[in-house]
């Protein structure tokens, strides 16, 4: 494998989106379980995320888009500038040229051994958002460690991107 320089163009950035983000998070409760009552509760987490580092690993054939991975890392921030976390993620594109889709694997880590993982795919656009999609929440540790859901990532730019958790416990 050989690497290569992340493309100017959106597609790539669909890393950018999972990686990156200044996470501002607000949790809020939907549904929270009082002492009378039993069963799922929905917590609600919207977050901003930026992008840190990434990397693109060009497979063969060289001008193929299929296979090509974007690996990246983020910050998860808070409104208050607070550090909240970290987001790792891998994007593997599903197409040949151009690069128009991607599946999507995340990790974020919340701290003190809290993470959530996601799963999807992601179709980028040249123009807009590079995507805006909804995430599979597959599973989690820590106090979301029995944790279902969805996360809606909008990746507004490559460094940038609007993370809300729906996290169903």
């Amino acid at each position: 494998m050989r690497k290569r320089a992340l493309p100017a163009l959106g597609l790539t950035v669909a890393a950018a989106g999972i990686a990156g983000a200044a996470l501002a998070m607000s949790p809020t409760t939907a549904g929270a379980a009082s002492p009378a009552q039993t069963g799922p509760r929905t917590v609600t987490i919207e977050a901003v995320e930026r992008g840190t580092s990434i990397n693109m690993v060009d497979v063969a054939p060289a001008d193929s888009a299929l296979g090509d991975q974007l690996i990246g890392t983020g910050d998860l921030v808070g409104t208050d500038g607070r550090t909240l976390g970290t987001s790792s993620f891998q994007g593997i594109s599903t197409d040949a040229e151009p690069r128009t889709s991607e599946m999507l694997t995340f990790v974020y880590d919340l701290g003190n051994g809290n993470k959530i993982t996601t799963s999807g795919t992601a179709k980028l656009n040249a123009k807009g958002p590079v995507f805006d999609e909804q995430f599979a929440i597959t599973g989690g540790t820590g106090k979301y460690k029995n944790a279902r859901g969805q996360v809606r990532v909008l990746q507004e730019t490559v460094e940038q991107a609007k993370v809300t958790f729906d996290i169903q416990l």
